[in-house]
């Protein structure tokens, strides 16, 4: 696959200083920003106005579910709620019952409370390329057959979710207890979208005041053309009868390509799925954490989520497997908090969140800056990131704005492999290795230096020690299937305008035994002419990038 593959890289697994953000529901800014236009010469800082809790470097993320129960899967691509009693919806963990407990009329006994579970994803979109998608989710509302009853809210409070990163994926986003019964129609209601785009339309696109020339990327707000979206009977899932102590999940589909209007406003346009785990106690989804642990007390922990300061209690067990590199037990005694870890989690019907395994990411408040890389030049072992996410407050550095980042020829880069074992001859090892679709994480050596460009809008720039290779997503169209093949593959066409601007128009996918496919039955499944996402590891290969599925969904 990829034509030649010089010398097999050993991977590098061993990440203690920087915090993945891969996955991250929560964002640190939502609200205020202003849009621009910059390209890679002419950056826009946007002035977003950062949402974040006192301790700002405290970033929490879920990611990479490990099942499609509940549209909680792996890496990148699809957002996932749950709830604890009828569905679960948002990044914040709180438990079934308490202070999120939700009645109409009398208080019902338990008995008649339903575990239900909420997740949440995007489609890429068409025209032009839409890199990062933020949006506000400001309710969720479950609407009763019984016109009579209140509608039940399944939102603790607003969530800001980046959705772009969850094209193959979902992941939690609350837990709460909902009433039984019937059930005709489920409302979410939106605020405060913010997108970056890369223009390929070879005109000027114009959204209110602001425009974005050809061959640039730009942040922009874009205006709402309807703050809500409603699924309701007879469109599936609807109607849904809850019944008491039968868990159930709900998986919403946020589809940006629907939602992206050829004016670039939004009319938000979601789908819902129904998923009902197979007993009570199997787990509702599996996904991963990352946060801070803020404290210890045996066999539990609880780890700081999102920048809004929450906290979700994790559960061990004697199951439960450790992988703290530079602690000689590698058990539960090497937590200790103001870590970073990634948790991988079960989350059982009520609530409880059970940790499958523990890692270290990050000793102390290192920073660490997270983006997808949209241009190289290699000759300068420099490259250009749209950033994602990041753990570190810096003056006019927000998600959405394109980086200049700094490398040099002796510093380390490694590949979070996640498990996945990488087939022989595919490296990451210095600068040649870079291509335009791969998302890194690197550590930045000092404060990004943001000087003003040639229209007065900031150009910023870091300097970096090390480059850490994470999953990508990618979508495209599927061209040719070789099953017979070592490893079996197939080959992606039609893909986004910002490959296509670094003269990529072909992806090879390389599909092993653990390839996760969602709403299709294996490589067998995939014909040509499919429009696929594909989530995994992507590499400079001669010819074309080869891209090592971690999971594979049909559109």
């Amino acid at each position: 696959m990829g034509g030649a593959r010089a010398g097999q890289q050993g991977v590098n697994n061993h990440r203690e200083r920087t915090a993945r953000n891969v996955g991250k529901i929560w964002d640190s800014s939502l609200t205020g920003a202003k849009p621009g236009d910059y390209g890679r010469n002419n950056s826009e800082a946007a002035g977003f106005d950062a949402v974040r809790s006192q301790d700002s470097t405290s970033g929490s993320y879920f990611r990479r579910p490990q099942s499609s129960i509940l549209g909680v899967v792996m890496r990148k691509a699809l957002l996932g709620l749950s709830l604890c009693s009828i569905i679960l919806l948002g990044i914040s963990l709180a438990r079934c019952g308490g202070t999120n407990t939700v009645t109409v009329g009398n208080p019902l006994p338990v008995s008649a409370m339903v575990p239900v579970s909420l997740t949440v994803g995007d489609d890429p979109p068409t025209g032009v390329a839409v890199i990062r998608f933020q949006v506000q989710i400001t309710n969720a509302t479950l609407q009763p057959t019984d016109t009579t009853q209140a509608p039940v809210s399944m939102l603790v409070g607003p969530m800001n979710v980046e959705l772009l990163h969850l094209q193959t994926e979902t992941a939690p986003l609350g837990d709460i207890n909902v009433p039984a019964g019937s059930y005709s129609s489920l409302t979410a209601s939106f605020a405060n979208p913010q997108m970056t785009i890369f223009n390929n339309t070879n005109q000027t696109l114009t959204l209110g005041t602001q425009s974005c020339a050809a061959n640039q990327f730009c942040v922009f707000n874009p205006p709402l053309n309807q703050s809500s979206a409603t699924v309701r009977a007879p469109t599936a899932p609807f109607p849904v009868t809850l019944s008491a102590n039968s868990p159930l999940g709900f998986e919403m589909h946020f589809d940006v390509n629907a939602s992206v209007q050829g004016d670039l406003t939004i009319s938000p346009k979601i789908t819902l799925k129904q998923v009902v785990p197979a007993t009570a106690t199997t787990p509702i989804g599996q996904f991963h954490i990352v946060g801070r642990v803020t404290s210890v007390i045996s066999p539990s922990f609880i780890i700081q989520v999102g920048f809004g300061g929450l906290t979700a209690p994790v559960t061990t067990n004697s199951s439960t497997q450790y992988n703290f590199p530079t602690c000689a037990t590698d058990n539960f005694s090497c937590l200790v908090d103001g870590q970073v870890v990634e948790v991988g989690v079960n989350l059982i019907p009520g609530g409880t969140l059970t940790a499958v395994t523990v890692r270290l990411l990050e000793q102390q408040n290192l920073p660490s800056l997270q983006g997808v890389i949209v241009h190289v030049n290699a000759a300068q072992n420099q490259f250009d990131m749209v950033l994602m996410d990041l753990q570190e407050t810096f003056a006019s550095v927000n998600p959405g704005l394109l980086i200049t980042v700094q490398t040099n020829s002796s510093m380390p880069f490694s590949v979070d492999s996640d498990g996945v074992t990488v087939p022989a001859g595919l490296t990451f090892t210095n600068s040649a290795s870079l291509v335009a679709g791969q998302t890194v994480e690197i550590h930045p050596l000092a404060t990004p230096f943001v000087a003003p460009g040639p229209t007065a809008l900031p150009l910023i720039n870091v300097s970096t020690d090390s480059v850490t290779l994470e999953s990508s997503q990618v979508a495209g169209i599927v061209g040719t299937v070789n099953p017979s093949g070592t490893p079996p593959s197939f080959t992606l066409l039609s893909l986004s305008p910002v490959l296509a601007h670094s003269s990529i128009s072909l992806i090879d996918v390389d599909v092993l035994t653990g390839t996760v496919f969602v709403d299709v039955t294996g490589l067998g499944g995939v014909k040509a002419g499919d429009k696929v996402f594909v989530g995994g590891l992507l590499f400079n290969t001669t010819g074309a990038p080869t891209l090592v599925a971690e999971r594979v969904r049909d559109n």
